[in-house]
């Protein structure tokens, strides 16, 4: 039998070691992070301006499912780093840029910088992210948080804003150029202007099994300029909050299906979600029907698994027929795939037709939508959980 007291103390403990080693990480690499915008900042702001400031001014649970989110990231950047550094590269950890725009003190912390001196002069910004699955498209936030990376360091190249620190956060050096920091700590030579070199930056999204690569990515003004009024806005309602003329209702937040909503730490008394009907008594169901989704996870998971294992045998006993085992007999085999309608395609081909029949004026989009068909409206069970 298992001593629930013990288990949750163990559970604590792990809790209370994690949360110890993130206050130590942050403080010692990111500094006060209520005195400055950093980059995850501001994507924080373009998904929702709400969730964005509450993350500045109030303080976080610690729960133990967000302080193993946070350190799965550490890991996997601290991995990162290691495969990058057997391969005797030259990289920069963590480089830190320190920027002012219209009186707002904004920093970026680079994972990864690569960094190739003459006659390559190449830059390669890298991005680290963990995700419990692979997107099949980059987030907005984190490209916006990219494109402001690679934006500050072409904007700030010759300008005394880059700073580096050791492991521990020792500060190896401070507010010089960057061709001076990478001459420095490098020994490489560098042009004097980012014009003459190529800077690119690239998104590294990881899983438990996988990793996907998005990229890469070159200076984009436009995408700066948001960043830019991002960091703006949010340091406007950071100060407007801090003398009282602004409350964490008056803010901003995300709106429509938002599935990050859930995992907001700060959703209890969110706009978004005006106060209902209560009724507790059917909290227990809702934890049951959350504990079986979760199961049905695991389940899915394990099923995947094992039929790998068996297509598997199926290969390994170099065989095409049933393969018995006591009551049960298996098979690997092809089956067609689903068929589907390539829409960008037929649109394509409509077009070809009508301007070679001399009919070029037919809208085909609007013909194509003549010929869809909507489904009728049905229920869904939309659960939220209350942080």
């Amino acid at each position: 039998m298992i001593n629930t007291d013990r288990t949750e103390g163990l559970r604590a403990l792990i809790r209370q070691g994690l949360q110890t080693v993130s206050q130590q990480s942050t403080a010692a690499h990111l500094g006060d992070r209520s005195t400055y915008v950093g980059m995850s900042d501001i994507g924080q702001h373009w998904e929702c301006p709400r969730a964005a400031l509450a993350r500045k001014v109030l303080p976080t649970t610690g729960s133990l499912e967000r302080l193993l989110i946070l350190q799965r990231g550490h890991w996997f950047e601290s991995g990162v780093g290691q495969a990058l550094a057997s391969l005797g590269l030259h990289v920069l950890p963590q480089l830190e840029i320190n920027w002012q725009h219209q009186g707002v003190p904004i920093k970026a912390h680079l994972d990864f910088v690569l960094v190739w001196g003459a006659p390559v002069n190449a830059i390669r910004i890298l991005e680290v992210k963990s995700t419990d699955k692979l997107p099949d498209t980059p987030h907005d936030s984190h490209l916006l948080q990219l494109h402001g990376q690679i934006g500050l360091l072409a904007m700030a190249w010759d300008k005394p804003a880059f700073s580096l620190r050791a492991e521990d956060g020792t500060l190896l050096h401070e507010k010089i150029t960057f061709p001076q920091l990478c001459h420095a700590h490098l020994g490489l030579k560098l042009p004097i202007c980012a014009d003459a070199a190529s800077l690119e930056a690239w998104l590294l999204c990881l899983s438990m099994k996988e990793i996907k690569t998005f990229g890469p990515y070159g200076f984009n003004q436009a995408m700066l300029d948001t960043a830019l009024d991002h960091a703006s806005q949010l340091w406007g309602d950071l100060t407007a909050y801090r003398a009282g003329n602004l409350s964490l209702s008056q803010v901003d937040c995300a709106q429509g299906f938002y599935p990050l909503c859930s995992y907001c730490e700060h959703n209890g008394d969110c706009p978004k979600f005006p106060q209902g009907v209560q009724m507790p008594q059917w909290e227990p169901a809702l934890n049951k029907l959350a504990t079986l989704k979760k199961q049905r996870t695991i389940l899915d998971a394990e099923i995947k698994e094992m039929e790998a294992v068996l297509k598997l045998v199926h290969r390994q006993a170099g065989t095409r027929d049933w393969v018995n085992a006591a009551n049960y007999r298996f098979r690997a085999m092809l089956t067609s795939g689903r068929s589907t309608l390539n829409r960008e395609a037929l649109q394509e081909e409509l077009t070809d037709i009508f301007r070679f029949e001399g009919l070029g004026d037919i809208d085909v989009d609007a013909l194509l939508a003549r010929c869809e068909r909507t489904g009728g409206p049905f229920e869904r069970l939309s659960i939220s959980p209350i942080n």
